[in-house]
């Protein structure tokens, strides 16, 4: 559920809503035939799986699916499909807590004591402590994802302010999934409401947003993408990853029409949100990551549910909004991001080509150097098993719960699937022994690991 930096320098998220869809562009559109000519050597390159939609001013200049919803059944995607957003989920959230400051039920500085009591911990946490990631809450810790129990919101707060702050809140940065789960529970405690419900009540039905909600892996509904990752060439189910619990750090799922519409009407002020609201959650970061791409600015926030990955990204300036939702997570989604917004901005880019990834013999005492445990440098309560069986290495990782082959490239270089350009690329200290790892997922995003034992 990880996933920051505004295209590592595009963040990862943007927002708008107004009920009806925007005229599409004429079909002899330069800019459209682009935009469909990358997306389409993307997917038949194996690289992507799901919908896109970009738009300028009132003019959809590309919504189309690529690829299957469910691969088992041949079932296409659409714009109507719908796929889980994951931390996509957090601007929804950070724009609830903004419409009940609007509606007087609470404000942002406002103590978390005062709607959860017994957090002694939490005594100098004030609501935008929790909005823009400074409180000091760590982001993991009250539940697995592996865990089939839906827990009571209630409960999980409880758990999460058990554990111990990681710096004093306002002092320094740490994106915390935890702090959005406990930003939903505000939500039901100021307006005596199920989070989904007060969602549905305040933002999506007026957005016409028909085909977003909160989601569970065990639920059936129309449209549903079934979630994919690739192994060694071919197309694999993860095993249950359960969302649920995430709640406002992660557990919504929409359609690409949905998130254009949000899109709009947040940046209408006055459709769902006042303009002191949009100013304040792009001015402070709240559930958003600003910047600048060249020399635009930039608002995006993406997403990944172990399966799905989602990216929303818009220009106010030049009303641009570029968003995609997939359900193939090695989706490269920086590049994507990049490579769609040149187009629309007649910059350079290349069209996307076929990667084939050869794997070279590594003897035993070369396979020896790679053995052991490591600790993701963000979240030590997940942990990543490098382990031989035969002649290859294997990975055995707690979040995402998987088991996977590891193919040695050189370099110290390994990948697991031929045509991705996810890397693990492991580091040595001075004396030339192996201490660690990066993972280069999505051609942007990086993920430091120690080495532990």
């Amino acid at each position: 559920m990880r996933i920051a930096g505004l295209l590592l320098a595009i963040g990862i998220l943007a927002c708008g809503c107004l009920g009806a869809s925007a005229p599409h562009a004429e079909g002899g559109d330069t800019v459209s035939q682009d935009l469909d000519d990358y997306m389409t050597a993307l997917a038949d390159a194996g690289r992507f799986s799901g919908a896109v939609l970009v738009a300028r001013d009132d003019t959809v200049l590309l919504s189309k699916g690529y690829g299957m919803a469910n691969y088992e059944f041949s079932v296409p995607n659409t714009p109507q499909t719908v796929f889980p957003i994951g931390s996509n989920t957090k601007q929804f959230t950070a724009a609830g807590i903004m419409k009940l400051q609007e509606q007087g039920r609470l404000n942002v500085t406002d103590p978390v004591v005062w709607y959860v009591p017994d957090a002694p911990l939490w005594k100098d946490i004030r609501i935008y402590h929790l909005l823009n990631h400074t409180s000091g809450i760590p982001s993991e810790g009250g539940f697995l994802l592996t865990d089939p129990v839906d827990y009571p919101l209630s409960g999980l707060v409880s758990r999460i302010s058990a554990l111990p702050l990681t710096f004093a809140p306002g002092t320094d940065y740490t994106y915390s999934n935890n702090g959005y789960i406990t930003l939903s529970y505000i939500i039901e405690q100021a307006s005596g409401m199920p989070y989904d419900a007060y969602l549905q009540e305040s933002i999506f039905a007026p957005c016409g947003m028909t085909g977003t909600g909160q989601d569970n892996a065990r639920d059936v509904f129309a449209n549903r993408a079934s979630g994919y990752t690739t192994m060694a060439g071919r197309h694999v189910h993860y095993d249950l990853q359960n969302i649920h619990n995430s709640y406002g750090a992660g557990s919504l799922h929409s359609t690409t029409e949905d998130l254009s519409a949000w899109e709009r009407a947040f940046h209408t002020p006055g459709a769902v949100l006042s303009a002191a609201s949009v100013d304040a959650m792009t001015r402070h970061g709240y559930g958003i990551v600003d910047g600048a791409i060249g020399n635009r600015t930039a608002f995006g926030h993406g997403g990944r549910n172990f399966g799905f990955i989602s990216y929303t990204l818009s220009y106010p300036d030049e009303n641009v909004t570029v968003l995609f939702l997939a359900n193939h997570d090695r989706t490269p989604m920086v590049s994507i991001a990049r490579d769609l917004s040149a187009i629309v901005f007649g910059e350079p880019y290349a069209l996307p080509r076929t990667i084939e990834r050869r794997a070279v013999p590594l003897n035993e005492t070369a396979r020896a150097e790679y053995i052991g445990v490591y600790e993701p440098v963000w979240e030590k309560t997940w942990t990543f098993t490098v382990f031989p069986d035969g002649d290859w290495l294997w990975y055995t990782s707690a979040v995402p719960c998987e088991t996977v082959e590891l193919f040695y490239e050189g370099n110290d270089t390994f990948f697991v699937t031929p045509e991705s350009a996810d890397s693990f690329i492991f580091t040595r200290d001075t004396n030339g022994t192996v201490d660690g790892m990066v993972m280069y997922t999505m051609e942007g995003t990086c993920d430091a690991m120690v080495k532990v034992s």
